[in-house]
């Protein structure tokens, strides 16, 4: 695979998108090197994997306009400090079919302030706050201007390949704006063209500006190989991205 210049990253938490706000982004995933050394190593220091951990940095230039609006960062950062997890939807190129990274993760610190006659910076980091840890899929819808307001596909078709013991779907639907309601579905079928599509899995119903992540679904007797985000039911317009993996 070719190798790729830094342009193109999103970066979607909860139910706002930052890719618009953002210029610099990290997730970092650990395992605690544990050391196993013993007297029978011939001087040699040995480690055993433990715990893993991620955390994730997000840098950009902060706003806070009077009327406090979706796009503004400091009222979205401020008010999440601390709080309950929220859905992270991360990759390197925003087109449907990228790689994308999801977990959940809180936010436990915030910086604002810089140097005199410079753009205003924020820098906020995240710390990974469950036993699910990030799962690695693919973007299947990415942020558009453009509002979905009917039910049907929400973006491509992905090929995830089928499932097999020990394999879990996951997902994401990220609600940048929502109308009155949207319920999301995941869709399975052996081909992309969706000729007769399983519904594999449902999102409860989006009422507000917010984030969903899908319980962990048991894909050991998928057969199916393609995947995609559909619209079941909508009561005005939404924004909406989202991803999925089999893992």
């Amino acid at each position: 695979m070719a190798t790729q210049a830094l342009l193109n990253v999103f970066c979607y938490v909860g139910g706002h998108d930052f890719t618009g706000s953002s210029n610099q982004a990290t997730l970092n995933s650990e395992v605690t090197a544990l050391d196993s050394t013993t007297f029978r190593n011939g001087g040699w220091t040995s480690v055993k994997g433990g715990a893993k951990s991620a955390t994730f940095e997000l840098a950009g230039f902060w706003q806070a306009p009077e009327d406090e609006d979706s796009t503004a960062v400091d009222p979205e950062l401020f008010a999440a400090l601390g709080a309950a997890p929220s859905v992270h939807t991360f990759g390197l190129d925003e087109v449907a079919g990228s790689v994308a990274y999801l977990w959940k993760a809180g936010r436990f610190s915030y910086q604002v302030g810089g140097t005199y006659n410079e753009m205003a910076p924020f820098t906020v980091s995240a710390q990974g706050a469950d036993a699910h840890g990030v799962i690695r899929g693919q973007l299947a819808k990415p942020w558009d201007e453009e509002p979905t307001s009917a039910a049907g596909p929400l973006g491509g078709a992905l090929q995830l390949g089928a499932g097999a013991a020990g394999k879990k779907l996951y997902a994401t639907v990220h609600g940048f704006e929502v109308g009155t309601t949207v319920t999301v579905a995941v869709e399975s079928d052996t081909t992309a063209g969706f000729a007769s599509p399983t519904t594999v899995a449902t999102f409860p119903a989006l009422t507000a500006r917010g984030a969903l992540w899908l319980p962990p679904v048991d894909a050991s007797g998928f057969t199916d190989t393609y995947y995609r985000l559909t619209v079941t039911a909508i009561t005005g317009d939404a924004q909406l991205a989202g991803a999925i993996a089999l893992q």
